[in-house]
């Protein structure tokens, strides 16, 4: 089967959304599958990485240097493409316009519609021009809907009235064996990898810290590389009174890096969330995934997104205000050696691996070829 994800992607690995759908399609490839991705790259460097990373699998990336004209270009070869393959094929889309175009043309493509779902699928709760009854005439009329957590299906069945008559749950992949050697250490010191964005709510971090004793130590690692990541850290440790010593922000880590310069001898590992719906229903979080790969605790928020991924046993579960997260951290960090959620966890995560997505992408892919 040809598959073509059809959504711009930023061709470095500096990208979670790179790294996701990369590695979850360069896995299905190897099911027989052709996969073709487009998009666009600023530095030959980054893009060699993922064309190194890609170089045996079935996986055929239309690449251009990042400008608008270049952008124009790589989706109209993309589409150009797709139009001339005559062979069976299924079109991803992760944006209701694309899904909305890709659906009016469905003769003409000859081709299956998949809509995946993420955060932005529920787009008339963010965007005042889009209405919900006009979202749902697209999920209607796609051929299937991919999503990326159970939680995402309960929010559609609240919203809508029901579950789509054609969807399967396939939560984001993870590498299997990387996160090995990532040991834990009794050393109190709390570990946040990840994204600044609002929605993520990483203030929750510090304003529980300001009430953990001065043992507990920060480790903080994300962001995008740029000086605003630096200056909102030290905006939350100012606004917290918190001790430059106490927090150690290490910036940007390469992807490749995480398991030694930030994970590695950690006391519990953290997953703030917002008080938001992306929060509660629709996020899929990679790096609860990789989490759970390591013998660390994990401390996260007690939703549905969280639960519906990992159930009740795995992680330390806090409300979503200060004094809830930092009693789930004392708590998490006073368990000495591997405790019965780490080894649940542990067994879970194999259900997670990109293998095993592939696995069950690629029994559903059988069934839509029916």
């Amino acid at each position: 089967m040809n598959i073509y994800y059809y959504h711009p992607l930023d061709l470095s690995f500096k990208s979670a959304q790179t790294i996701q759908v990369i590695k979850d399609y360069c896995s299905l490839s190897k099911k027989r599958h052709n996969i073709f991705i487009y998009g666009q790259y600023s530095q030959i460097s980054e893009l060699e990485e993922v064309l190194k990373f890609t170089k045996d699998c079935s996986v055929s990336l239309s690449k251009y240097p990042k400008s608008k004209i270049n952008r124009m270009l790589s989706k109209f070869f993309f589409l150009v493409r797709m139009l001339k393959d005559k062979e069976k094929k299924i079109i991803i889309t992760r944006d209701l316009d694309k899904a909305k175009s890709m659906v009016a043309c469905r003769k003409i493509m000859r081709a299956k519609i998949v809509h995946e779902m993420h955060e932005e699928s529920f787009s008339y709760l963010f965007k005042r021009r889009v209405t919900k009854e006009s979202v749902l005439a697209i999920f209607s009329k796609v051929d299937a809907i991919l999503f990326t957590n159970q939680s995402q299906v309960i929010f559609y069945e609240q919203e809508f009235g029901s579950q789509p008559y054609c969807h399967i749950v396939l939560p984001n992949g993870v590498e299997d064996g990387k996160f090995i050697n990532v040991k834990r250490k009794n050393n109190h010191v709390l570990t946040y990898l990840g994204q600044f964005n609002r929605w993520k709510n990483v203030e929750l971090i510090f304003s529980s810290l300001a009430l953990l004793d001065d043992k507990y130590t920060l480790r903080v690692a994300g962001g995008k590389g740029v000086e605003s990541d630096r200056n909102y850290i030290n905006s939350l440790m100012e606004k917290y009174g918190i001790i430059k010593q106490r927090v150690n922000f290490l910036g940007f880590v390469d992807n490749n890096d995480i398991t030694e310069k930030v994970l590695n001898e950690s006391n519990v590992l953290l997953l703030p969330l917002g008080d938001n719906i992306q929060s509660k229903y629709l996020t899929s979080p990679m790096k609860l995934f990789e989490y759970m790969s390591t013998e660390i605790p994990i401390v996260s928020i007690d939703y549905p997104s969280i639960k519906s991924l990992v159930g009740e046993d795995i992680v330390f579960l806090s409300e979503n205000n200060p004094e809830s997260f930092s009693r789930a951290i004392n708590k998490a960090a006073s368990f000495i050696g591997i405790d019965s959620r780490v080894l649940n966890m542990n067994k879970k995560v194999k259900k997670l691996t990109y293998q095993a997505r592939s696995e069950r992408y690629n029994n559903f892919i059988a069934y839509l070829d029916k």
